[in-house]
């Protein structure tokens, strides 16, 4: 088949496109606003070494991986529910946070999702806190050229939107509405690739030049007959019933 007959089949059946797309798209943005929005959250830390030899700089490496699970824990999370005085546990809160270390850069990032932006920022900010006040008790223990300081970065400001992504979601409706859509023209047309729809179609499967076609005649319908009545004996049968009386 030709690139310009898979035009020809697009261009025929665009509408089941156009319908597609429309369906999948507007129920995806009617799905985004059903949901409840969620706002995140974040800040960061720099763990810096005191002194910026290899071996140090490796060493930290692997530590940012133990101060992930140290900020991801019951006892970090239940200091942050006391300082804030919310109504949470400790699993509900590891739950709305998420740390991710950034050894490239010596970093840690502590994101927090929640319904209301100002607490997804209070949130955040005392984790944050929580942690570098008790890296840096632990550290007074260490030689000073051992050190680790931990430090914010950049105080947590209010939550910004998070998901749902209602413009996002709804220009992926639409994508997967065309795709769908190409997958439904070429299924019907794999249906009905058996039949032949124009004299273009004849001459390319038969190899032949068609001449002519051969109008389909329709047969002309048949009126339903109605029965005459009879009027005619009916008046005459009257007269002479009347012709009678009057003799009477």
């Amino acid at each position: 088949m030709e690139l310009r007959e898979y035009w020809n089949i697009l261009v025929r059946r665009a509408w089941i496109l156009i319908l597609l797309a429309c369906i999948t798209s507007v129920s995806a943005y009617v799905f985004s606003k059903m949901q409840v929005p969620i706002y995140r959250s974040t800040i960061q830390l720099n763990v810096i070494p005191a002194r910026l030899d290899w071996g140090l700089q490796q060493t930290i490496k692997n530590l940012l991986r133990n101060y992930r699970g140290q900020i991801d824990s019951d006892k970090t999370a239940a200091e942050v529910i006391r300082r804030l005085n919310i109504d949470l546990t400790p699993g509900e809160l590891r739950k709305k946070m998420t740390v991710s270390p950034i050894e490239s850069d010596f970093l840690i990032q502590i994101d927090v999702d929640d319904e209301d932006p100002l607490i997804a920022q209070q949130l955040a900010q005392t984790t944050a806190e929580v942690f570098v006040e008790n890296i840096r008790i632990y550290m007074l223990d260490q030689d000073k050229s051992d050190r680790v300081d931990v430090s914010i970065r950049d105080s947590a400001l209010p939550g910004v939107l998070h998901k749902p992504k209602t413009k996002i979601n709804t220009l992926a409706g639409a994508v997967f509405g065309l795709i769908l859509g190409f997958v439904v023209i070429f299924v019907l047309e794999w249906l009905q690739a058996d039949i032949i729809h124009s004299a273009r179609e004849v001459e390319r499967y038969l190899g032949v030049t068609v001449l002519g076609a051969i109008p389909t005649a329709s047969m002309p319908e048949r009126r339903p007959q109605t029965r005459r009545r009879r009027w005619w004996p009916l008046a005459k049968a009257g007269q002479q019933a009347q012709s009678e009386e009057t003799y009477l």
